[in-house]
Formats: structure tokens, C-alpha cells, sequence
């Protein structure tokens, strides 16, 4: 017998959650040290060195004559919204904008590190906001006697290149590993695990679960953003980077955000505009923004390795 169908009548019904990719942390934010920012500009004293000599009976002292400068936070601020019909907000069972603000966060990590770690280019202030660890490394600074490429190596992730890496690093008299941080594109973890010794056993042991690989007995910090740019971007297509620094010079500016824009982390925000009265459409408005500073203390207290082949 023949049998009416009436599938089109039934409404398709979707989950009450988005899938979402895990939402990343940005590694720069959780380890570099922070400075309150009042104003677009907060200059931080550099001191120079204080020179020690040898002094005879009854001689006066060698008096020092070492620079004393600053290096310059300039705050930036990054951001972006999505549009929303209320009718959406209400139709919908799921949660939309706790989504929109997953990917947000995500993305703005990403960019986050992408900016301060790995651009290649010269800071501009628009598509490139800061001088980044990268680029920093590349460039000679007469101003802190510091040579392009001292503290850079490229090449295969083998283990001479990466104990090159932090060969670099331990000499800098700016090295202490109190406060040393590695981080690295997460291409590295296959890198890692596939160095192995004469045995054909791993040289780098993993922790009880991912997050706790370490490199020569430092933790390791995964960033997606750590891949060479031209360009200040959350999507980079470059060559992965593994960073060895120490994050006393890895200089973060907290700086303010509009005073309409509530937070409890100064500088970052993920907000859902008003509307109604006083707005033309029924449409919710999730603001994204973050108004960082960044700079590099001292080019010798990083070294940097890119992944070439």
C-alpha cells in the first residue's frame, strides 16, 4: 500500500552545543610579566651596567659610565564583533553566544602570540603592533650591543639544534632559570617524541599527560600563534617557532579599555552590547577587544628556534 510521507513537516533538531575546538590560551598572557598602563605609552627603566674593577690601597674607584634607558610600552588594542538577531538568541537552543565568545577568546590568543612572538616584520602599529620575540632576535640593536641572529638557529628539530637553542640562552648573563619559559607551535610535540637515543627510546619523556612535556627540564607552553608571519594574524602559515626566554623581559602592558567595557582583567574584554531603546535593530552585539602593550627587556634573554625543515 502506498503511504503519505511527511518527513519535510518534521523541524531538524540540533544539540544544545556547538562543537568547538578547545579553546587556547594564549601563552604570552599567562607568562609575561605584567605592567599597569595609565596612559598609550609607559616608558620601563633598563639599567646599565655597573662596572667592578680591582682597587689598590689608598686608590679611588673606577666610576661607572653605563647607559641607563628604557624600553617603551605602546598599549594596542585588538578586537572584533559578531551580530546577532535577538529572534536567533531566543529561537535557538543553543547557547550562541557563550560560542561566539569561545571562539573569540580562541582567536584572540592566537593572535596575541602571533604579534608578540613570531611577525617578522617591523613594528608599524597597525597590522604589525609590536616588535616581536622574532624579530627581535633578527635585528641588530647598537643600543644593547646585540647582533642579528646571535640567539637564532633554523633547521631540522634535531637534538643538537634545540641544545644550540638553549645553549644560546644559558650564556646571556639576562638567563636565569627560576624564570625560564620555553614556548612552542604545537608541530613540535611530534618533533619532540620522535628524538630518540641510540636505543631508539625517547630522549624527552612526557609528563603524566601532554600539558606536562618539558624540554631540558622546562615546562613547555603551547602556542598556535608561535608560526612566522608577515603580518599580525590569529591564522599564521609560517615556519613553527620554539621561543626559550626569560619572562621577567617578556613585557606585557595592561592597559585600559573603555570605562563602559567591565572586566575583571584589565585590557580584555568579551562583552555583550545593550540594546533596545536607543538601538535601530533587534540585534545583540558581542564585543571582543584587547588593548595590550608588549616589548622585549633585552634581545639576550631570548633565543629562538625556527623549524626549516
Amino acid at each position: 500500500m502506498a503511504r503519505e510521507t511527511h518527513e519535510d513537516w518534521i523541524p531538524v533538531e540540533l544539540g544544545s552545543s556547538a562543537i568547538q575546538a578547545l579553546v587556547q590560551t594564549s601563552a604570552t598572557e599567562a607568562l609575561a610579566r605584567p605592567e599597569p598602563m595609565s596612559s598609550d605609552t609607559k616608558q620601563v627603566p633598563r639599567a646599565g651596567e655597573f662596572a667592578i674593577a680591582n682597587v689598590s690601597k689608598g686608590s679611588a674607584y673606577g666610576e661607572t659610565s653605563g647607559t641607563n634607558d628604557y624600553v617603551e610600552l605602546i598599549a594596542r588594542k585588538a578586537g572584533g564583533v559578531a551580530r546577532v538577531a535577538e529572534e536567533d538568541l531566543l529561537d535557538s537552543n543553543v547557547d550562541i553566544l557563550d560560542t561566539k565568545r569561545q571562539s573569540a577568546a580562541r582567536n584572540m590568543a592566537k593572535y596575541f602570540d602571533n604579534a608578540t612572538l613570531a611577525v617578522s616584520a617591523a613594528m608599524n602599529g597597525t597590522t604589525v603592533p609590536y616588535t616581536s620575540v622574532y624579530k627581535a632576535v633578527r635585528t641588530t640593536n647598537s643600543a644593547t650591543s646585540y647582533t642579528a641572529d646571535d640567539n637564532y638557529t633554523a633547521g631540522a628539530a634535531t637534538y643538537a639544534n634545540l641544545s644550540a637553542v638553549l645553549a644560546d640562552y644559558e650564556v646571556s648573563e639576562f638567563a636565569d632559570y627560576s624564570n625560564t619559559f620555553v614556548i612552542a607551535h604545537p608541530t613540535f610535540r611530534a618533533s619532540i617524541r620522535n628524538i630518540l637515543d641510540s636505543q631508539n627510546r625517547p630522549i624527552f619523556q612526557d609528563g603524566m599527560n601532554a600539558s606536562e612535556t618539558r624540554l631540558f627540564g622546562f615546562p613547555l607552553s603551547w602556542s598556535h600563534g608561535a608560526k612566522v608571519s608577515a603580518t599580525a594574524t590569529a591564522t599564521p602559515s609560517g615556519n613553527p617557532l620554539l621561543i626559550i626566554g626569560n619572562r621577567d623581559l617578556l613585557i606585557k602592558g595592561m592597559a585600559k579599555l573603555s570605562p563602559t567595557i567591565a572586566t575583571p582583567n584589565p585590557g580584555f574584554a568579551l562583552q555583550r552590547a545593550n540594546n533596545g531603546v536607543g538601538f535601530l535593530t533587534d540585534e545583540a552585539l558581542l564585543k571582543a577587544a584587547m588593548r595590550r602593550g608588549f616589548v622585549v627587556g633585552h634581545e639576550k634573554a631570548f633565543s629562538v628556534f625556527e623549524k626549516t625543515s
